[in-house]
């Protein structure tokens, strides 16, 4: 037998002769190597080429979700800018408010809050020319952050201005501001001749004349904490408002209200008359404050 060759018979129909076939061993070695070296291969760019579509179809599924926190990114960045212009326009609005009603605070809290970074805009404008969201996803939490320290800022101050206006509120109803009975002012306040001495003193509030039996309305909401009647003013009722704040009606012909009653601005009172020390029907109408007269003109907005 060969060493060196392999024989191969090839046999025939029964008249054709016997066919010999033959092929060199260090052929076939050589043929074998081909062979597994192909297989190999093939099955080595098969399973790489697996691993490629793997990594293809995850590297969409990451573009997607990356597409998906982008359009997210943008719509809070709108959304962040949005709520900014609003905190921006209650601010301005919490500053008229407090002009307009006296309260203006001498600093503002925002301005100690270390605010600071990149608004909105500027983050859609990073947006176009970085991949990377990370960044921006904790730059709109510091925003957010910020937004929702300064919404707090803005809610407490407005609660304060609420208690405050409340308060001007209350004030603004228990003080005197519009005449207590229509006619003609004989007699102001302050230094006067004294129609029955001749002599020069201090008229504390105002005269109002006009005929007996004209209606006399509390000039602001309050207490009627006296009633009564001297030589010289006659007939009187005065009026506790609060605040330290009262008022005093004279020369009334009838009261109509009593010690202890609460009355409002508007509320009918007592009617104009000539009691006491008088020279024709009038009121003589008084403001203090803590016990000092004040001139009602000041207090009169009608």
């Amino acid at each position: 037998m060969d060493k060196e060759y392999f024989t191969i018979l090839i046999f025939g129909h029964k008249t054709s002769k016997t066919r010999h076939l033959r092929i060199r061993k260090k052929t076939v070695k050589i043929s074998l190597y081909l062979c597994a070296f192909a297989l190999l291969s093939s099955t080595f760019f098969f399973c790489d080429y697996i691993q490629v579509k793997k990594k293809a179809f995850e590297l969409n599924r990451l573009r997607q979700e990356t597409q998906n926190q982008r359009s997210q990114i943008q719509f809070f960045s709108a959304r962040i800018e949005d709520l900014e212009k609003q905190l921006s326009k209650l601010k301005d609005f919490d500053k008229k408010i407090r002009i307009i009603a006296n309260l203006e605070r001498g600093q503002e809290v925002a301005p100690f809050m270390g605010m600071g970074g990149p608004s909105p805009s500027d983050i859609r404008e990073k947006l176009k020319k970085e991949k990377d969201e990370g960044g921006l996803v904790q730059q709109m939490k510091t925003d957010i952050e910020r937004l929702q320290s300064e919404a707090m800022s803005r809610e407490e101050s407005l609660s304060e201005l609420e208690k405050l206006l409340q308060v001007k509120k209350e004030m603004l109803a228990h003080t005197p501001s519009v005449w207590p009975v229509m006619g003609w002012v004989t007699s102001g306040f302050g230094f006067r001749t004294n129609p029955f001495t001749g002599l020069t003193q201090m008229h504390e509030g105002l005269d109002v004349s006009n005929r007996v039996g004209t209606s006399i309305i509390a000039p602001a909401h309050g207490i009627v904490s006296d009633v009564g009647n001297d030589i010289a003013h006659g007939k009187v009722v005065v009026i506790f408002h609060g605040f330290g704040m009262t008022t005093r009606f004279s020369h009334l012909s009838k009261v109509l209200v009593k010690t202890g009653q609460r009355v409002k601005r508007g509320d009918k009172i007592a009617e104009i008359g000539m009691t006491g020390k008088t020279t024709g029907p009038h009121l003589h109408y008084e403001v203090r404050l803590s016990g000092i007269p004040l001139n009602p003109m000041r207090y009169i907005l009608n």
